[in-house]
């Protein structure tokens, strides 16, 4: 398996509104459109949540309050030329009552909407099964950030 470069991490918010998730919706080059959360590549020199609150202003146009760990999942994504390993991290997060869905100041590059969705019910697939770990009740543990000093 040719991989095309080292594991990524990424960051995504689980954003909820009773039964509803929020979803960003993107439209791949063939037309078809399929659902993922908002979140992406943490940069490096940042935190997971500081990655997360960037990535969520970009892409739908607020500052999510970030919550405890969802889950952990590790995502190969096939593409043109190899495959690229992600390691995704789910956070629960909270937006203000009154947000409205829209697009942020940096949306990604197929990204053409942002909506509430059911997840047992969406609009389109999601891309990869996030809404097969939306519909767990379970929860890990997510430690923070830990700094190794040299003694």
């Amino acid at each position: 398996m040719d991989y095309e470069d080292l594991i990524r991490p990424t960051v995504r918010a689980v954003i909820r509104k009773e039964n509803l998730v929020l979803v960003q919706v993107k439209q791949a080059a063939s037309g078809q459109r399929y659902l993922t959360l908002p979140g992406g590549r943490q940069e490096a020199g940042e935190t997971m949540q500081q990655g997360l609150t960037r990535e969520c202003v970009e892409e739908i146009g607020v500052a999510p309050e970030v919550g405890a760990l969802r889950h952990v999942a590790d995502v190969f994504r096939r593409r043109p030329g190899g495959t690229r390993q992600l390691l995704e991290v789910l956070f629960d997060c909270t937006v203000p009552d009154d947000y409205v869905p829209i697009l942020g100041v940096r949306p990604d590059k197929r990204q053409i909407a942002t909506l509430w969705t059911d997840p047992a019910r969406p609009e389109a697939p999601f891309l990869p099964r996030y809404d097969l770990a939306l519909m767990r009740g379970d929860a890990p543990i997510y430690l923070g950030r830990l700094d190794c000093v040299t003694p």
